[in-house]
Order: C-alpha cells, then sequence, then structure tokens
C-alpha cells in the first residue's frame, strides 16, 4: 500500500475561466474517515459538470477545488465502520462536487458501488453520471411507455447514448435525437430511429412529427425549454437535465446570471395547464444525497442490464490523465460520440 501522506497527482480548477484555470498538481490525501474508502483510481470519467463548473456555472462549488464526479478503481484501505468492501475490490465512485480527477482519493463508502465479476473497467466506469442520469430521465421522471415517441437532445453523447439503449427496452418505442451530421450514421446503429440536425430539429420535428412528443430529454436548457415544451404532444413530459447552452468553449461563461431569468421565463404554469403537459427538473447528484437508496436500486438494475447485455456504453475515446484539457475540450465542443475516459498510469 502506498504511503497516503505522499502527494498524488490531482486535476486542480484554480479558479473559474478557461482551460488556463486547469493545472495537474501533486497534493496531499485526505485522512481516512470510518465510513470512507481509500481508492487507487484508475479511469476517469469525464462528464459536462466538470465544464460546468469551471465556467462557473456551480458556484457553491467554490475554487480553488479536485475536478472529477466519477471514476474507476481498486480498493486500498477502509475505515472502521466499512462494512460492504474490502481490499482489492473493484468498484466505480460518484461525487457530484468532484474531488476523483486524482491517483488516490477518499471516498465515503455510500459513494461507491462494487462492479460485478463479468463486467469490465471501462463499461463499469461510464455507468453513474450517464447511465443513471439516463435511467431517471426515460423511466423514473420520463415514464416512457410503449410505443411512445422520445426526442433526445445531444443524443451522440454519454447520456444521448445511454438514454437511446435504455428506451430501446421499452417495446415500439420510437426515437428521435439531435446531433451533428456526422454522427447520424453511427447514431442510426445505436437504436436512434431518426436523427434530427441540431440546428434545424424544431422544423424537421414539426414536420415528421406534428402532434408531437411524448416524452422529450432536454440537456440544453435555456431558450430551448420553450421550444421543448411547445413540441410535446398532450399528456407530454419534458424532462430537463441539463443547461449546455450556457457552455461558452474556453471563456468564463457570462450568460451564468441569465440562467435562473431563463428558467422562470420559460416554465408558465398557465402554459402547462392549458397545453397538458408536465415539466420536470433531475439533478442526480442532489438525488444522491437525499435518496441513496434509489440511487443504488437503480445502479443495481443497472448491472443486471449489461450483464443481460440490454445496455453496452459507447466509449469515445480514452487519454492519458495528463490530456484533461483535451478531454474537456471534446465535450464542450460536441466532437464526441460517447464516453470519455482518461487513464491514470500508476
Amino acid at each position: 500500500m502506498m504511503n497516503v501522506n505522499k502527494k498524488v497527482r490531482s486535476v486542480v480548477l484554480e479558479g473559474y475561466g478557461g482551460y488556463d484555470k486547469i493545472r495537474i498538481q501533486r497534493l496531499p490525501v485526505d485522512d481516512l474517515e470510518p465510513l470512507s474508502l481509500y481508492i487507487r483510481i484508475h479511469l476517469c470519467g469525464v462528464n459536462f459538470s466538470d465544464i460546468y463548473t469551471r465556467q462557473g456555472l456551480l458556484r457553491d462549488l467554490k475554487t480553488p477545488r479536485i475536478l472529477g464526479t466519477e471514476c474507476y478503481g481498486i480498493v486500498e484501505n477502509y475505515g472502521k465502520d466499512v462494512t460492504n468492501f474490502q481490499c482489492g475490490d473493484r468498484v466505480i465512485c460518484y461525487m457530484w462536487t468532484g474531488g476523483l480527477f486524482r491517483e488516490l482519493a477518499v471516498v465515503p463508502e455510500k459513494n461507491c458501488f462494487l462492479i460485478p465479476d463479468v463486467i469490465c473497467n471501462q463499461d463499469a466506469v461510464s455507468l453513474p453520471a450517464n447511465y443513471l442520469t439516463a435511467y431517471l430521465s426515460i423511466f423514473t421522471m420520463g415514464n416512457l411507455q410503449p410505443g411512445e415517441t422520445v426526442l433526445i437532445h445531444s443524443i451522440a453523447g454519454g447520456v444521448g447514448c445511454a438514454a437511446t439503449q435504455l428506451a430501446n427496452t421499452v417495446k415500439d418505442v420510437t426515437i428521435f435525437g439531435t446531433a451533428s451530421a456526422s454522427k447520424h450514421q453511427d447514431l442510426k446503429k445505436n437504436g436512434v430511429n431518426r436523427v434530427l440536425h441540431h440546428r434545424t430539429y424544431m422544423t424537421q420535428a414539426r414536420n415528421i412529427l406534428p402532434g408531437g412528443f411524448d416524452l422529450i430529454i432536454d440537456s440544453i436548457g435555456g431558450p430551448n425549454i420553450e421550444i421543448s415544451q411547445s413540441l410535446l404532444k398532450p399528456c407530454g413530459r419534458l424532462v430537463i437535465i441539463g443547461g449546455s447552452c450556457y457552455i461558452n468553449g474556453d471563456k468564463l461563461n457570462m450568460f451564468r446570471s441569465m440562467a435562473l431569468k431563463w428558467q422562470t421565463k420559460n416554465l408558465v404554469p398557465r402554459t402547462m395547464i392549458e397545453n397538458n403537459i408536465s415539466v420536470s427538473g433531475l439533478h442526480l447528484g442532489l438525488l444522491f444525497e437525499t435518496n441513496p437508496t434509489k440511487i443504488r436500486d437503480i445502479m443495481e438494475e443497472l448491472f443486471q442490464m449489461m450483464k443481460d447485455k440490454l445496455i453496452k456504453p459507447k466509449i469515445h475515446t480514452t487519454l492519458p490523465f495528463e490530456e484533461v484539457i483535451a478531454a474537456q475540450r471534446l465535450l464542450s465542443e460536441r466532437e464526441n460520440y460517447g464516453k470519455v475516459l482518461l487513464k491514470i498510469n500508476h
């Protein structure tokens, strides 16, 4: 076992802003708490939440701080009150506040999941952020039923690919998604019935499906919320899972202060009542804190779905740990098809 007093490589966000605010530094590891584990980290999942944090959209997460919301690793030690893990266990971890982009981390037991033997490391680390979000959006909040139509925005991303596979487990569902033209053929292979161009999707959708959608998964947010509501059929459901429209490349997003105005402006109770639609929001991290039992139950179901070959994560690329900026750039510029991972060589 390594000496935990030794400093380990960590991806640090020094302040809100562009890629220049990210540094790899050597920092000490926290002390082991009674209900926590030392995790030697080997793979990290890159997510939009890391970009939101960098650009100042999550101001409750103060800087400087270590980035990283999900990882795969091996248990090296555990606190005296830990009962469900032992040294050598393969685990995936999820912490929405970050802290997992490093060689060794202290992670609370409740944030760790034991990986079944038949599931490989890359597939496992792709589950927490993407597949939990997709499951909650499609089934829990979205209540997708046989024969319905669903529109999934940014369907080539990690959540989009996951939501497509989960939606396809429901009989006779028709899946629409938005993406750039270069990804359309690959998306159809993943089970998307009709791919719409993200710039002209509203016109395309109204021409193809004038009656509207039963369910829309909206990761764009902002002004797009109003468009999504207008594309729902009566008794349709809108699930808002993000705000990618606030992502502004390499610059500090100056529109953060407008976000709350957009949220209230575009959610009008009278509109929802008269159109017979429902709108819900999803914050995976906060749900993890308020209902961890539900999250754990869903994760067990996802493990089983993976064993049954109903789902299989799409891995776009695995980059060296030191190329964290390149990994973030892939997501922020929408160049990825599936999950982007970072690999730590010890």
